[in-house]
């Protein structure tokens, strides 16, 4: 193991499984006995340096991918996602808490996993939460787990998602929508990195990144006593602003032709493209649910289309596409 990366062949006159064992503990490739045939002796130490070849050649590559495709699964050229881009490389490596804003369906919870995927904890869980999800009497629960008896209906011991989380990344979507309560609880972690089960006197330790996600204007939910103020600074270390997609150009055509080719392949309709008018639709349309109604309104004109061409009327966008006008994409 000293010796990495250079790989290590063992020679040995003590040809047993365990003697092999043992050098494989150590740190070795491979090994070969004596006495040993020359030519297996060559072809042992070929492929030993094919491998290690190899594996330089995928570590290179997948850095060169890292670099190209900084977000997995995000396209986008346009100046404000290039910024958006070249701030997750920046921040994923620390353990800063990232506050991320954006409408409803921009891609908030793909950032949130870029930003996991490209940290020292990546090796760990991400654990998702969308607060909007759960009842308010539910959340605290939910979060920071419980003890038996804490409330009707508890009737065992149960783990939170922020312990659950213990050692990874914990994204917490819609972040307007935890109850005060809950706040105060969720500061703590910030402050302590401790948490405290609901019904538990005890506090118990974690190391947990938090990522937070909204559409709502947090500072005017402080002003408005909605949301902690000291929470709200303790959230806001990092922030990333997300944008629209009727603002984001030629990405619009970029981003449907990649959903087009997903979306045809998993119903098994390969080799689907849009007319010049569907292109001029989907370019001019507002898109007020963003990427995630681009996804939706693709999906359905795959299913309506005939043949292998999405026409303008396939993708029912119908007057509402006037109301973003841009240059048409012929």
């Amino acid at each position: 193991s000293r010796a990495a990366p250079t790989p290590v062949l063992i020679m040995t006159s003590y040809s047993t499984v365990q003697s092999a064992v043992d050098a494989m503990k150590q740190g070795a490739v491979d090994y070969i006995a004596k006495p040993f045939n020359h030519d297996d002796m060559v072809l042992t130490v070929k492929r030993i340096l094919d491998k290690a070849m190899i594996e330089q050649q995928n570590s290179l590559l997948q850095k060169e991918v890292a670099r190209d495709y900084p977000i997995d699964g995000m396209i986008g050229d346009c100046k404000p996602m290039l910024t958006v881009i070249d701030l997750v490389n920046r921040v994923a490596p620390t353990d800063a808490t990232v506050l991320i804003l954006g409408e409803t369906g921009t891609g908030k919870e793909l950032v949130a996993r870029a930003i996991h995927a490209q940290s020292s904890r990546k090796n760990n869980s991400l654990i998702s939460v969308n607060c909007a999800a759960f009842a308010d009497n539910l959340i605290e629960s939910e979060l920071f787990g419980h003890e038996k008896g804490a409330f009707t209906g508890a009737i065992q011991t149960k783990k939170g998602l922020i312990e659950a989380a213990n050692g990874g990344s914990l994204f917490l979507d819609e972040i307007g929508e935890l109850p005060l309560e809950a706040q105060a609880s969720l500061l703590r972690v910030l402050q302590e990195s401790e948490i405290r089960r609901v019904g538990s006197s005890k506090t118990t330790k974690v190391d947990v990144r938090i990522l937070i996600a909204t559409h709502k204007n947090l500072q005017q939910m402080v002003d408005e006593k909605l949301f902690r103020e000291d929470l709200y600074y303790r959230l806001n270390v990092f922030e990333l602003q997300l944008p629209p997609l009727r603002e984001r150009g030629d990405d619009i055509a970029k981003l449907a032709d990649v959903i087009l080719t997903k979306k045809s392949q998993r119903i098994h309709r390969k080799s689907i493209t849009f007319n010049a008018q569907a292109y001029r639709q989907l370019m001019n349309y507002s898109w007020p649910g963003n990427v995630r109604e681009l996804e939706n309104v693709i999906e359905r004109a795959v299913i309506l289309c005939s043949g292998h061409v999405i026409r303008a009327e396939d993708l029912a966008l119908g007057m509402a596409a006037q109301t973003n006008p841009k240059s048409p994409v012929e």
